[in-house]
C-alpha cells in the first residue's frame, strides 16, 4: 500500500509542477508587460458633413477626418459632384476617396462621396470642398458651382 501512495504523490507532484510552470510563465509575461512601452493609442474618426461648413475642429495626431457629402442628380442632365482637398497635406494627408456605386434610378437620385484625411503633424489645414455642377438645359450662371471650407487644427 505504501508504494501505491507514493505513485499517487508522484502523479500529483507532476501535475503541480505543470501548474507552477504555467503560472510562472504568466507572471513573467505580466511583469514584462508592465515595464514595456505602451501601445500607441488608436486614433478616432471625426465625421464631417456639409452642415459643418465654416466651422473649426480640433483633432489629435493619428485621428482620421472623414468628410461625407451627397452628390446630387436631381434631373437628367443636371448634377452636383463633390471633391475635397487639404490646404496642407503635411498636416492632413489625403487618404481613400470613395463614391457609392451609381444607381441609374432616375431623377432625384443621390450618391455618397466620402474623403478621408489622416492627421499627421501639429498644425492647421483647411479642407476645401468644391461641388461642380452641370446643367444642360440652363445657363451656368443659373446653376453655379458650390463650395465651402472646414478648418481642422491638429494637436499632438
Amino acid at each position: 500500500m505504501a508504494a501505491r501512495y507514493l505513485d499517487r504523490a508522484t502523479i500529483v507532484n507532476e501535475g503541480m509542477k505543470g501548474l507552477l510552470v504555467t503560472l510562472s510563465l504568466f507572471v513573467m509575461a505580466a511583469v514584462g508587460a508592465c515595464g514595456g512601452t505602451p501601445a500607441p493609442a488608436a486614433g478616432t474618426t471625426i465625421l464631417l458633413h456639409q452642415s459643418d461648413a465654416g466651422k473649426t475642429f480640433s483633432v489629435r495626431g493619428s485621428d482620421t477626418v472623414q468628410i461625407i457629402l451627397d452628390d446630387n442628380y436631381p434631373v437628367p442632365g443636371s448634377s452636383l459632384v463633390w471633391n475635397v482637398a487639404s490646404s496642407s497635406t503635411s498636416v492632413l494627408q489625403p487618404g481613400p476617396v470613395t463614391r457609392s456605386p451609381q444607381v441609374r434610378s432616375g431623377p432625384g437620385r443621390t450618391d455618397t462621396y466620402t474623403a478621408e484625411f489622416r492627421a499627421m503633424t501639429a498644425g492647421q489645414a483647411v479642407l476645401a470642398a468644391k461641388g461642380a455642377t452641370t446643367c444642360e438645359a440652363m445657363a451656368k450662371s443659373s446653376c453655379p458651382d458650390q463650395q465651402f471650407t472646414v478648418t481642422v487644427v491638429v494637436t499632438r
